[in-house]
């Protein structure tokens, strides 16, 4: 009866720190955007439709964290993470790194790819030129049909 009372008090203590740690985040499993945004921004209206519309797009997918920049109540955050700048946009990975920090208005495309490539399990953003990628300095595609050979140029005299 011993063994069984020990096994029983075992489970429900695993059971009780399991919870424990989902409460504290421990185990959440979401990458997290936190923004530090302030009124007193000349972007405001901006940045805050763009985060609107990364919550709308990732939904329950990512964890955010908005944080009034012009609020003293925000103080220990930004210490936290070292923001001197309103708007200050940082995403962190599922495991809590940070792994990318905007300092001001970022570019809304490079905003949502950036939150969609640490998703665990997502596909990788897809780039709207779609078709086979060509080296820098090659005239042609590879594969195309024979390419004419690169002229060496002369220096010559610019005066």
């Amino acid at each position: 009866m011993n063994v069984r009372k020990a096994a029983l008090v075992a489970i429900v203590c695993l059971l009780l720190a399991g919870s424990l740690a989902v409460l504290a985040g421990c185990s959440q499993g979401k990458p997290q955007v936190i923004i530090f945004l302030g009124k007193s921004s000349s972007s405001f209206a901006d940045v805050n439709a763009m985060v609107a519309k990364a919550e709308k797009k990732f939904g329950n997918k990512v964890t955010f964290k908005v944080y009034d920049y012009d609020n003293a109540a925000s103080k220990s955050a930004r210490d936290k993470y070292h923001v001197s700048m309103n708007p200050t946009i940082i995403i962190t990975n599922a495991q809590g790194q940070v792994k990318q920090t905007y300092m001001g208005k970022p570019m809304e495309d490079d905003l949502l790819m950036s939150i969609q490539s640490f998703i665990p399990g997502a596909a990788a953003p897809s780039s709207s030129s779609a078709g086979t990628l060509t080296q820098p300095g090659t005239p042609f595609p590879p594969g195309s049909s024979s390419s004419p050979q690169p002229v060496p140029i002369a220096p010559g005299s610019n005066q």
